[in-house]
C-alpha cells in the first residue's frame, strides 16, 4: 500500500511537471504573439525561441518563428524556419500552411518557378488549401518556356540538361572537354543578342525568360605530378590538372611522429624553376608541375591532468614556431583560472599563452597546464538572425571569459559557408577572430554572424573534378583501339541524337532575326491571358 501511495505521489509529481511545461512554453508564445502585432520583431523572436527551448516540437512556435522572419522580409531564413514545422508536426493541413508559406517566400523574391513547385505540395497535403491553389494559377501565368540553343566550342563538347526551359528553372550544363584541355568557363547568352550575358554559377544557370545560347571555353591544362621519393610521408593535390591560374590545394600527412616541414613546387624537369606556395595553395603556372615535400620529427604537446573542465589542443604533434590553440571547456559553474605551457626539456622555460589561448611552439615538447576557478560573470553569446544566405548555429548561449565556445553553420540551397564574423554587441568595430569552428570567450557579450556565398566554387570543383576523371578515363580508353572505335560510335549516334538541339555558329547566326521577337510575341500571348494581379497573402497562425 505505501509502495502504491508512493508511485502515485510519483506520476502526479511528473504530470504537474509536463503541465508546468506546457503552460510555460504556451505563455512565451503569447508573449511572442503580442510583440509581433506590435511589430516588436526581435522580442518576438526571442520569445518563440524560448517556446521552443522548453518544448522542441512546439509547432505553434515554430510557425510562428517563420512568421516573424516573413515579416522582417528575411525570406531565405523564413522559408528554413517555415520547413521545420513538417519535421515535428503531423497535422496535415498545418503542414499544408507552413509548404504555402515556404511558397510565398520564394514568390516574395519573383522565383515564380521554385514557388510554383512549392505550392503543389502543400496542394498534395491539402487539396482544400485554396490560397495555395491561388497563387500556385498566379506562378503559372507567370512562367515563360523558352529554347536553349547549343554552341559547340573548339577543343570539347557541351550539352544542356533541356531543351527548353521555364524562367526560373535551373538547366544543369555538362562538358567534355578534348586530351589535354579543361573547361575554363561557362557562356550563356541571350539568343539574339549576345552582349545579354546570363550569370553561371558552377554547372548551371537560372533560366531567364528569353531563349539563351551556350557555348564554353576551354584551355589548355597541365599536368600536377606527385614526387615518388617523399620521405615520411605523403601528399596530395585536389587535381591531377588544371588551367593556368587555377588555384590548387595540397594536403600533406606525415607518418608516425612526422610533420610537414614545407612544400616545394616546380617545374616538372627543372628543380631550379620554382612556384611559390602560400600555405598549402599555389596558382597553377601555364607548363606541367612537380610537387614535392619534406617531413620532420614533430614535437608533442601533452595535457596535464585537470579537475573542474577539460583542456585540449588544436595539434598534438607541431614543429617549432607553429601556433596552437587550446580548447578551454569548463564545467557548469566554472571558469579558467590558470593556462600555462612549459617546457618537457627545461621545466623553468614556458610559452606565453595569449588572452585567446594561442601559444608559439617552443623547440621542445611541451605540457598545457590549467586550473578552473568557481565562475563569477557570464557573457552572452547570441547568433545574428539577419544573416543571408544560411544560418548560424551556437550550442551555448552564453560562456565564461577565455572559455571555447563552439560554432557551426548550416547554409541554405546554392550557398555554401565562406567565414565567421564576432564582433562586440552593439559595436561591429571589436571584432573577436575565430579559431576554425571555435572562439574564446572575451569579456564582453557578442554577436556570431556569418558569410556565405553563392556556392559557385564548390560546384565549379566538383565540376573540374568529373573532367580529371574523365580526361583519366579518356587516357585508359586509348589504349586499346577497340575500346576507342566502340566510344567513337556511341559518340555518333549521341551527336545524332542532339543534331536537333545542337547548332554550329554559322547556323546560331542564321537563327537571330527569327529569334528577334519570340519573347515580344510570348509576353503578348501571356498578357492576353486573365493574369492575377495580386496573389493571396501568406498564412498566418496566432494561437
Amino acid at each position: 500500500m505505501n509502495k502504491l501511495v508512493k508511485y502515485l505521489t510519483i506520476i502526479v509529481f511528473l504530470s504537474s511537471a509536463l503541465t508546468l511545461s506546457a503552460q510555460s512554453d504556451e505563455k512565451a508564445i503569447r508573449k511572442g504573439n503580442r510583440n509581433y502585432k506590435s511589430g516588436n520583431y526581435e522580442e518576438a523572436i526571442a520569445k518563440y525561441r524560448e517556446a521552443l527551448e522548453i518544448r522542441p516540437n512546439n509547432a505553434k512556435a515554430q510557425f510562428n518563428l517563420g512568421d516573424v522572419y516573413y515579416a522582417k522580409q528575411s525570406y531565405d531564413t523564413a522559408y528554413a524556419e517555415f520547413q521545420k514545422v513538417l519535421e515535428i508536426s503531423p497535422d496535415a493541413k498545418l503542414k499544408s500552411d507552413a509548404v504555402y508559406n515556404m511558397g510565398n517566400c520564394l514568390l516574395a523574391q519573383d522565383k515564380y518557378y521554385d514557388a510554383f513547385n512549392v505550392y503543389k505540395v502543400s496542394l498534395k497535403l491539402n487539396p482544400e488549401n485554396e490560397n495555395a491553389l491561388y497563387n500556385l494559377e498566379y506562378c503559372r501565368a507567370h512562367l515563360v518556356k523558352s529554347e536553349i540553343w547549343v554552341v559547340q566550342p573548339e577543343h570539347g563538347t557541351v550539352e544542356a540538361k533541356e531543351k527548353m526551359a521555364f524562367n526560373g528553372q535551373r538547366v544543369t550544363l555538362t562538358s567534355r572537354p578534348d586530351e589535354d584541355y579543361a573547361l575554363s568557363e561557362y557562356i550563356v547568352a541571350r539568343a539574339d543578342n549576345m552582349e545579354v550575358k546570363v550569370d553561371v554559377s558552377g554547372s548551371s544557370f537560372i533560366m531567364p525568360k528569353f531563349d539563351v545560347m551556350v557555348t564554353a571555353v576551354f584551355k589548355p591544362s597541365h599536368k600536377i605530378e606527385i614526387d615518388k621519393d617523399i620521405k615520411h610521408g605523403t601528399v596530395r593535390a585536389d587535381r591531377q590538372k588544371a588551367i593556368e591560374g587555377q588555384s590548387v590545394k595540397l594536403e600533406a600527412q606525415g607518418e608516425d611522429d612526422y610533420v610537414l616541414d614545407k612544400y616545394t613546387v616546380y617545374r616538372t624537369g627543372n628543380v631550379k624553376d620554382t612556384i611559390s606556395v602560400n600555405k598549402d595553395v599555389f596558382q597553377m603556372p601555364n607548363f606541367d608541375v612537380t610537387v614535392t615535400a619534406t617531413f620532420r620529427t614533430a614535437l608533442k604537446v601533452s595535457i596535464d591532468s585537470v579537475a573542474n573542465g577539460t583542456i585540449s589542443v588544436t595539434d598534438s604533434l607541431v614543429k617549432p614556431g607553429q601556433d596552437v590553440g587550446i580548447i578551454v571547456r569548463p564545467d557548469k559553474g566554472y571558469q579558467l583560472g590558470d593556462l600555462q605551457v612549459i617546457s618537457q626539456k627545461d621545466a623553468t622555460e614556458s610559452a606565453p599563452v595569449s588572452d585567446d589561448n594561442m601559444f608559439q611552439m617552443l623547440d621542445s615538447d611541451v605540457t598545457v597546464k590549467a586550473t578552473f576557478v568557481e565562475a563569477t560573470d557570464y557573457y552572452k553569446v547570441q547568433p545574428d538572425t539577419t544573416v543571408k544566405g544560411g544560418h548560424v548555429l551556437l550550442d551555448q548561449t552564453e560562456a565564461t571569459r577565455r572559455e571555447t565556445v563552439k560554432l557551426d553553420n548550416a547554409p541554405e540551397p546554392g550557398y555554401q559557408f565562406k567565414e565567421y564574423v564576432i564582433h562586440q554587441v552593439g559595436d561591429t568595430a571589436v571584432k573577436v577572430q575565430p579559431l576554425g569552428n571555435f572562439f574564446t570567450m572575451p569579456d564582453f557579450d557578442v554577436e556570431v554572424s556569418a558569410v556565405f556565398e553563392k556556392s559557385e566554387g564548390e560546384d565549379q570543383q566538383q565540376q573540374q573534378q568529373q573532367q580529371e576523371q574523365q580526361q583519366d578515363q579518356q587516357e585508359q580508353e586509348q589504349q586499346d583501339q577497340q575500346q576507342n572505335q566502340d566510344q567513337d560510335q556511341q559518340q555518333q549516334q549521341q551527336n545524332q541524337q542532339q543534331q536537333s538541339q545542337q547548332m554550329s555558329k554559322e547556323d546560331a547566326q542564321r537563327m537571330l532575326d527569327a529569334l528577334e521577337n519570340q519573347e515580344k510575341k510570348t509576353m503578348e500571348k501571356v498578357n492576353e491571358q486573365k493574369v492575377r494581379q495580386q496573389p493571396k497573402k501568406k498564412s498566418d497562425k496566432d494561437w
